[in-house]
């Protein structure tokens, strides 16, 4: 059940097709905000307190109200519930009076979606928000606002937000909310299983939206640097190269030159150091896998940013340069943004008409991308000993690197560039088994295009032929992972109808294929939805993967599910 507004406060929820709906209406006209605009701009929790304290849920919502009651470029809506209930509120700005999805395709008109707070104790994204929101609502920036639309999503993670209390160690608050959500799942993994409410309803509004650039704003930790902004892009093999290439050659250095010159911030590419005790061996990002937002958007051929605001800076530094991040960001779309929905639509076309001719990836190894500098320290190094060693992890290496006082620029290489090592050529198409609602309703929840058969098929297929199962030792993120070996085997079979068809002739062929090709790692047999049948059933044997590639569409009656 949704969480009561306070009252005084109206919302509206952005329904399917972008229809507006009234849900909660003004309770009582003693609170309602006049909406002056000569009103003192408010402030946010974080400059009331003199950056020490982070926003709870309520005083986001009540800031946010503020902000719309002075401006009509803000509207405030419902994108979606969190686990336990709590409305997650969507701000869309716009000059055009754009109020939801259909008047923004209506219009013809680009998005940015700026996200923040998915992981609820990584809260800087989260205040620089409310502060870039408060610049539209006073009337700054109105020029980045005259072809592009900007959607924020301030605190996605409402109910990791209010588990409040000492669960960082860092240089941020003394209290912040925790990583996962009222599940106890880290939304930031659940990409492609749809576990959560939240990344349901993410999914939905990416479908609907299509917003041509995401920002997912985050914390990073671990090596010790002088930068307090980091950032990736889409990283995964399958990704399109053209998108990846012109995030690092074009929209980085700009943005990154911008940042800089403007507002006096320096940033690197987002990771660590390869070996603590040797860091001239590398820069390293390790997040390859599509079930991070990132990844999964750049497999949807639309342009991402990561930002990894740095930990170790103090807190007013890391929202202030999240801050002139997302300014400098938007800055370059207002210029840019129909070049990069050219170059996605462009994609879209490549992907549908030859994806097929390229290798899914099963494995990768990790390549230098550029060369890059790392303004760092100097470390000193210290053994561990022999009695202390279980009090460390294994990658510890025996040693403690202790970061001092005197700074030192590292010349790396940048280990970031994804190469297939273990590939698998692709199908027309994949055709699965009937009776798998669970299945079909996944791929769906992506705007993935689904046929069903209406009669029975006969025809040549590729069965995969399962040599090996493995379960993981431990759950992750709700489930029990499963690894599969083995290959395909070419036959004539017959398929019922009511089996389904999915074509890799479409924009969302390379999610298909991560979703279908069993031996990923973020496949649906990885995640655990085949189960019932990967096993015979009071044995040990393997059953059968109940989806089969195909070379060609069936030529049989099939219909779109709508």
């Amino acid at each position: 059940m949704l969480h009561a507004l306070p009252p005084g406060r109206t919302i509206v929820y952005n329904d399917v097709g972008g229809n507006m709906k009234t849900i909660l209406c003004i309770l009582l006209s003693l609170c309602i905000y006049t909406g002056n605009l000569n009103a003192a701009e408010p402030l946010t929790v974080v400059e009331k307190t003199d950056f020490t304290r982070t926003s709870l849920y309520d005083e986001v919502m009540d800031y946010l109200f503020a902000l719309k009651s002075q401006s009509p470029l803000l509207e405030l809506a419902v994108f979606g519930e969190s686990f336990e209930g709590r409305m997650i509120p969507l701000v869309i700005v716009s000059a055009s009076g754009v109020r939801n999805s259909y008047d923004l395709h209506r219009q013809g008109l680009p998005a940015v979606l700026i996200m923040a707070n998915i992981h609820a104790g990584e809260v800087e994204g989260k205040e620089a928000v409310q502060m870039l929101l408060r610049d539209f609502a006073f009337g700054r920036h109105l020029d980045w606002l005259d072809g592009q639309v900007v959607l924020f999503l301030p605190v996605f993670n409402a109910d990791g937000n209010e588990k409040i209390g000492k669960n960082r160690r860092d240089n941020g608050p003394e209290e912040a909310g925790v990583r996962h959500n009222g599940q106890g799942l880290d939304l930031n993994r659940d990409y492609i299983k749809l576990d959560s409410p939240e990344v349901n309803a993410l999914v939905k509004l990416l479908r609907e939206w299509d917003p041509v650039l995401v920002v997912d704003l985050h914390t990073t930790n671990g090596s010790y640097h002088r930068h307090p902004v980091t950032y990736s892009t889409m990283a995964h093999p399958n990704s399109p190269v053209e998108l990846r290439d012109y995030m690092w050659q074009k929209f980085y250095p700009a943005v990154g030159r911008e940042l800089l010159e403007k507002y006096g911030y320096s940033s690197i590419p987002y990771g660590n150091f390869s070996n603590r005790s040797d860091p001239q061996k590398g820069w390293a990002n390790d997040a390859f896998e599509v079930r991070y937002g990132s990844n999964y958007v750049g497999l949807r051929n639309r342009f991402t940013v990561l930002d990894e605001n740095y930990s170790h800076a103090d807190f007013r530094t890391r929202v202030l340069s999240c801050l002139a991040f997302l300014k400098s960001i938007l800055s370059y779309t207002s210029v840019h943004i129909n070049e990069m929905a050219v170059l996605a639509a462009e994609a879209d076309r490549q992907t549908s008409e030859s994806f097929t001719r390229e290798q899914i990836a099963l494995s990768y190894r990790v390549e230098k991308l550029f060369d890059m500098v790392v303004n760092s320290y100097e470390f000193e190094l210290e053994r561990i000993k022999k009695a202390d060693l279980h009090k460390y992890p294994a990658w510890y290496g025996g040693l403690l690197v202790r970061k001092t006082d005197r700074e030192r620029d590292y010349q790396v290489p940048y280990l970031a560039k994804a190469v297939i090592e273990k590939g698998r050529s692709l199908p027309a198409g994949y055709l699965l088994d009937p009776f798998q609602p669970e299945v079909i309703e996944k791929i769906r929840a992506h705007g993935v295009v689904v046929h069903r058969l209406l009669e029975d098929w006969n025809g040549e297929i590729e069965s995969f032929q399962i040599s090996g199962l493995e379960m993981a030792r431990n759950i992750f993120q709700g489930r029990v992972a499963v690894s599969l070996k083995g290959d395909y085997k070419s036959e004539i079979r017959n398929l019922p109808a009511g089996s389904h068809f999915v074509s890799l002739n479409q924009p969302l062929a390379r999610l298909a294929a991560v979703m279908l090709e069993p031996e990923g790692s973020d496949s649906l047999a990885a995640w655990g939805f085949f189960n019932r049948v990967l096993v015979r059933q009071w044995s040990a044997q393997p059953g059968k993967y109940p989806v089969y590639r195909v070379a060609a569409a069936p030529k049989t009656a099939m219909i779109q599910l709508p």
